[in-house]
């Protein structure tokens, strides 16, 4: 992603597209903000700063999700004025909740939303993550991104690091913790087929993963649907918990395995 060489304060941008700005906020109110703001030059972050340098950025965040070609014509700009592109959050690099869209017929859509000005604007596009659109180098996932994540990236790229994703599911630290398994308790929890690394608060409290930080790579979806429907969970339970947060991901990867393995599609296609 990037080359190995120390980097001279990069020139950081922090934007939003379609979001609810908690990503943006979660940095915002971090601590750790000013020794960030002193390792980098800060030249954009509209949400946070008056005065803003739009132009030749080495690195981006950006929180968000493409709905309407607003977005995607602010994306495409943002994307070309930077070297670096870091999708933060879940909107950014699943689709999240407005990505749910794509699963719903229109007279759904229609309840869902609260005047038809928006509606008209919902319609434009179907809710998508940003690298539907453009090259994305990095992702940093989360609802909200994870704060220690966001901070460990900035330090390795500002020792001229390559970021490496986390490559374990939620499962794994629940096994750590010696905690039980929800999902043998009959919980439908997504901690198998959800990319780990956050604080795992959700399982260590006895809540099931919800599956906020999108797609573990090496899911095996296969085993994971059968034991769900050992347990008796309804396969329209699975589609809503699937849906939530990454449903155009995970229709992806189900997708390639229904091609490979055979194996039945739980998630409908987007209309």
């Amino acid at each position: 992603m990037m080359n190995s060489t120390k980097m001279k304060k990069p020139k950081v941008g922090i934007y939003g597209i379609t979001g609810c700005m908690g990503c943006q906020l979660n940095i915002l109110y971090q601590k750790e903000l000013l020794d960030i703001i002193e390792a980098v030059d800060l030249r954009a972050f509209p949400a946070g700063k008056e005065k803003n340098i739009h132009d030749n950025l080495d690195l981006v965040f950006l929180e968000g999700v493409v709905v309407n070609e607003k977005d995607l014509r602010e994306l495409k700009e943002i994307r070309k004025k930077t070297k670096i592109l870091v999708a933060i959050g879940s909107c950014a690099t699943d689709g999240c909740v407005p990505a749910i869209k794509n699963f719903m017929n229109n007279k759904n859509l229609e309840q869902s939303v609260y005047t038809k000005k928006e509606l008209k604007q919902f319609q434009e596009l179907n809710p998508m993550p940003i690298d539907a659109y453009v090259k994305v180098d990095a992702y940093l996932y989360g609802c909200p991104v994870d704060k220690q994540e966001f901070l460990q990236f900035i330090k390795q790229t500002f020792l001229g690091k390559e970021f490496r994703t986390y490559q374990k599911p939620i499962c794994y630290k629940c096994n750590l913790q010696e905690r039980g398994c929800l999902l043998e308790e009959g919980i439908e929890c997504m901690g198998p087929v959800t990319f780990g690394n956050c604080s795992v608060m959700c399982p260590h409290e006895n809540y099931a993963c919800i599956g906020c930080r999108g797609p573990y790579k090496d899911a095996n979806f296969e085993a994971y649907f059968k034991l769900l429907e050992s347990k008796g969970i309804p396969k329209e339970t699975i589609f809503n918990h699937l849906n939530r947060f990454a449903g155009v991901k995970f229709k992806q990867m189900i997708d390639k395995e229904v091609k490979e393995k055979k194996i039945n599609p739980l998630i409908p296609a987007p209309k």
